[in-house]
């Protein structure tokens, strides 16, 4: 899914860092490039739940590309 929102691109990511934990799911990848945020997580299954996160920002917002797989 991609879309936009006025938080910025750290508070996307503290907000489904978050929630993946709540989730049960640990950090599996974590990147700072520039101003541009991105984070993984799953619950350490081979085919199991997955979560990635890719937040940047955009003119006068952030643009955000979220990804979720519940595994098998």
């Amino acid at each position: 899914m991609t879309f936009e929102t006025t938080a910025t691109p750290d508070e996307v990511i503290a907000y489904y860092r978050d929630r993946a934990a709540q989730a049960g799911l640990r950090p599996v990848m974590g990147m700072n490039q520039g101003d541009a945020r991105a984070y993984g997580a799953a619950d350490g299954e081979p085919d199991g739940a997955k979560l990635s996160v890719v937040a940047a920002p955009a003119e006068g917002s952030t643009s955000v590309q979220l990804s979720w797989s519940e595994g098998r």
